[in-house]
């Protein structure tokens, strides 16, 4: 009787951990959060805001190495101005355990990390994701369901021509995305179909500015096109702008993939944007940062 009273004790413990564990709670530690999830712990830097704050911004870092002294900035800037800033170390990266998978785990990772901000005492929460911080930032949201906005910011949404680019200008490269991928698109064409964030674009509710590069030796301006037909399939208005690098308006002709692009001028915040920078490469100029944080400030009024 003795011995089935202990096993009793031990197997109530097991469900009792059991159970912490699959409802993972939110635990402040030095200079950020960290949650789990799979069995995972993983880890979001957070810059509290001045004063008081009900309203969060996500910045989704993008590669697969830890953030950068750019997200870093950012966060700052924030925090600076009202609004905490939380930068995650998407799994495999910084401070996160397990493995990087590119655009598939990692999303799930994030949305439940933006339905915990209200232990935080959040109400209200965007996204600001970067190059494939960018698709994790919109599969997120469409997730979990209640942000007021992501800003996709020079990110993918063609992982297979991404490789086919690569063997022709970067081969040394396709190790690694063999490695985080599951191999190359021949090996596995379901791998690559997974990552894209085209499926969930439509469920996204909240207001998605897209900012791309024209130059962008990795992804070309049609991609982010693609991402607005998706969006304008769905029902949503899609205001487009071309601007130069600076943040002028673009004047001259939009040549080869950039001709995708149909601009309108600018609406107001609260719709879709597509807004191309024809001369730009795969960088994230001032002027770029400044829609961002116009957007993002303004969705969290």
């Amino acid at each position: 009787m003795r011995a089935f009273a202990v096993w009793l004790l031990v197997l109530s413990l097991g469900l009792f951990w059991g159970l912490g564990w699959a409802s993972p709670g939110l635990k402040r530690v030095e200079g950020g959060v960290v949650y789990g999830r799979d069995g995972l712990t993983l880890f979001a830097q957070v810059c509290p805001a001045r004063g008081a704050a009900d309203r969060a911004v996500i910045l989704v870092p993008g590669g697969f190495g830890p953030p950068t002294a750019d997200m870093e900035k950012r966060c700052r800037l924030y925090a600076g101005k009202g609004v905490m800033a939380l930068v995650p170390h998407l799994r495999g990266r910084g401070k996160s355990e397990g493995k990087p998978t590119g655009c598939l785990e990692e999303a799930e990772d994030l949305a439940l990390l933006a339905r915990l901000l209200t232990r935080l005492g959040i109400r209200y929460h965007a996204y600001a994701g970067y190059s494939l911080g960018a698709c994790v930032a919109l599969k997120a949201a469409a997730l979990e369901g209640r942000a007021r906005g992501v800003a996709f910011v020079i990110g993918p949404v063609d992982f297979a021509e991404q490789v086919e680019i690569l063997r022709r200008t970067r081969p040394d490269a396709l190790a690694r995305w063999r490695e985080v991928f599951g191999g190359l698109p021949e090996d596995c064409p379901d791998c690559y179909a997974q990552q894209s964030p085209l499926p969930y674009a439509p469920r996204l509710g909240a207001p998605l500015l897209i900012l791309h590069a024209g130059n962008d030796p990795l992804i070309p301006p049609t991609q982010a096109c693609r991402l607005r037909d998706v969006r304008e399939k769905a029902g949503r208005r899609v205001y487009q702008v071309a601007l130069t690098r600076e943040g002028e308006p673009w004047t001259r002709p939009l040549t080869k993939g950039r001709a995708c692009l149909r601009p309108t001028g600018f609406g107001p915040w609260e719709e879709d944007h597509l807004i191309l920078f024809p001369d730009l490469h795969h960088a994230v100029t001032p002027a770029m940062e400044a829609l961002v944080e116009r957007f993002v400030l303004a969705r969290l009024r």
